[in-house]
This record gives C-alpha cells, sequence and structure tokens, in this order.
C-alpha cells in the first residue's frame, strides 16, 4: 500500500498528545493519513499504534524497554499493546518486590504468561 503524507496535528491535537502520551510538538509527530501504513511510515519516522502508548510506552524508553527491543531484535512499531502490558507488568512487580530488572528473568516471565504452567495441567496427578 503507498504510503501517502502524514497530517500535521493541530495546536489543539498536539495539546492533546502531550497531555495523553507525553509528546512534544517539537518532536514532529505526525498523525497518518488515510490509507498509509505503519509498517511503512515516512522516511525518518516511525509508526506507533496509539493503543501502545495507551499502555505505558513513553518515549525516551526506558533502558530495560531498549535492552527487551534489541535483545529479541524487535523494533518498536512490532510491539503489540500485550507485549508493553507484560513489559509494564514485569516492571511494577520488580519494583514493589524490590528486583532488579532482569532481561533472562523477564522472558522467562513472558512465557509463562503466554503459556501457562502447562506441566502441571499435563501431569497425572491430582494438585490441591
Amino acid at each position: 500500500m503507498a504510503n501517502l503524507p502524514g497530517i500535521i496535528p493541530s495546536a489543539a491535537e498536539y495539546r492533546q498528545l502531550e497531555t495523553t502520551y507525553g509528546l512534544s510538538s517539537l518532536e514532529g509527530v505526525e498523525f497518518p493519513s488515510p490509507g498509509s501504513s505503519i509498517s511503512s511510515p515516512p522516511p525518518g519516522k516511525i509508526g506507533v499504534s496509539l493503543k501502545t502508548l495507551d499502555v505505558d510506552i513513553r518515549f525516551p524508553l526506558t533502558d530495560f524497554q531498549e535492552e527487551v527491543l534489541q535483545k529479541d531484535g524487535c523494533s518498536l512499531q512490532m510491539l503489540t499493546p500485550n507485549v508493553v502490558n507484560k513489559v509494564v507488568a514485569f516492571k511494577m512487580i520488580c519494583r514493589v518486590s524490590g528486583y532488579l530488572l532482569d532481561y533472562f528473568v523477564f522472558k522467562f516471565f513472558f512465557r509463562f504468561c503466554i503459556t501457562g504452567d502447562k506441566s502441571r495441567r499435563s501431569s497425572r496427578w491430582a494438585y490441591p
């Protein structure tokens, strides 16, 4: 799909972006035009779903968020709100528990959130 030019937000829309997401008009934020694609943004831009911003991704990214993206070989536009929710939940659990954020522990947490404890369910024994 052809990528159409972006729509520059009005002053009122910028104030809404600043209030809701912490984005500044100085950052050159643009809304995509109808028919444009998040997977092929204009040169020098990245596409980010507003739903991703709703679940607590803020710019600049934290060191831990950047580490997860880098080690998983992902880009920001590949994140879904569900993935962001898991990163945020892990950060909150670590903060409340007094643990340091660790990528490898996060990967275990992330996989457990997706698969659950299948070994327990597939066992022949009952667990009270």
